[in-house]
């Protein structure tokens, strides 16, 4: 009989632990380790919450649509979060502040964010990736058509230490040369480069894809096109606070495989993955097909990446904050759960690569 009592004490305890879990509402017990083990290949455990909310620092752009393609298409409610929040922010810096302050579970942005968090009291953790690749062209005047030719002239960015900083050290490094060969000048955003290399005060500048295939039609060069490039950049990628991810492990491992699944769709079912790109950001049908089309050639199927995509923006986050410099990029990323989907048979059940 005291036996019996212990037993259900221990029972009780139990749910009240489980009970008190997560910032969303609770599953059942079962998603216990326990019951982990005991699942089929390719199958998932039932998530520790029911309802997640995810950020998205640019939900306009392709690179971040997996996010938002996973609600439209079911997934997550398939796998057993049946109500997911998808709120757009403008810019990391937003995104990262409503992470951080627990308005939100997840975030998809710049894996700068992790890298910086990693010397904070809130450590964020990449857990999955978009992109690990800029789709930036250097564009230049008509007269520069070689990587000889840029040398010793100066290169357009927005500002040291942001993004098209580090694309402009993966420009000069895909060219054959270095930092002391150009002149990395600070002009501004995009907007502002492009007015810039069109009034002549600069030789050359990083230009997104889209708008360097206009200035390309008229007269200017497009000496180097990034997505050929096998230099990594954490782009965008999809992170949680450390915390969270320690709490609800299997509510974590349900929503990469929902993203992984919907990244999926864009390749495999484009014209209707595009549709939905459509109706999310209201762009018109023909720029959203070219966006969704060039997201093919840069966007990361596997979703899986390796230190270098870290290493370039630490490097790069370290010439503004030296504070960066030293630290280790493991510490702002966990891939165990896109090498729990790939040993458990969830990449063959979607077919998705697994590199």
């Amino acid at each position: 009989m005291f036996d019996r009592i212990k037993l259900l004490a221990a029972v009780i305890a139990a749910s009240i632990v489980i009970a008190a879990c997560g910032g969303g509402t609770s599953a059942p017990v079962a998603a216990s380790a326990s019951a982990t083990a005991a699942l089929a290949a390719g199958q998932l455990p039932p998530p520790e919450l029911t309802k997640i909310r995810i950020g998205l620092s640019a939900g306009s752009e392709p690179v971040q649509f997996a996010e938002k393609l996973a609600d439209y298409l079911g997934l997550y409610k398939k796998y057993g979060i049946t109500t997911v929040e998808v709120t757009g922010f403008e810019g990391d810096a937003k995104a990262l502040q409503a992470l951080v302050a627990g308005q939100l579970d997840f975030f998809v942005g710049g894996s700068s964010s992790a890298i910086n968090a990693v010397i904070t009291d809130t450590p964020l953790k990449l857990i999955s990736m978009n992109s690990v690749i800029l789709d930036d062209f250097l564009v230049c005047q008509k007269d520069i058509k070689t990587a000889a030719d840029v040398k010793g002239k100066s290169i357009a960015i927005s500002t040291f230490g942001g993004t098209s900083h580090g694309s402009a050290l993966i420009v000069i490094q895909g060219l054959g040369l270095t930092t002391k060969d150009v002149t990395i000048t600070q002009v501004g955003g995009e907007s502002t480069r492009i007015a810039a290399l069109k009034g002549g005060s600069v030789a050359c500048g990083l230009v997104g894809s889209d708008n360097a295939k206009v200035m390309i039609a008229q007269g200017f060069n497009g000496v180097f096109d990034e997505t050929t490039s096998k230099l990594q950049w954490g782009r965008s990628g999809l992170m949680a606070r450390a915390d969270f991810i320690t709490k609800n492990p299997n509510t974590v491992l349900v929503t990469v495989a929902s993203v992984l699944e919907a990244q999926q769709y864009m390749w495999t079912n484009t014209v209707e993955a595009t549709a939905k790109y459509v109706e999310f950001t209201q762009k018109k049908p023909d720029d959203a097909k070219v966006a969704m089309e060039g997201f093919k050639n840069y966007g990361s199927r596997s979703m899986q990446f390796t230190d270098d995509a870290l290493l370039r923006p630490r490097d790069v986050l370290a010439t503004v904050n030296p504070a960066i410099a030293n630290v280790k990029v493991s510490d702002a990323y966990d891939l165990s759960f896109l090498k729990k989907l790939e040993s458990n048979g969830f990449y063959k059940k979607i077919g998705a690569p697994t590199n």
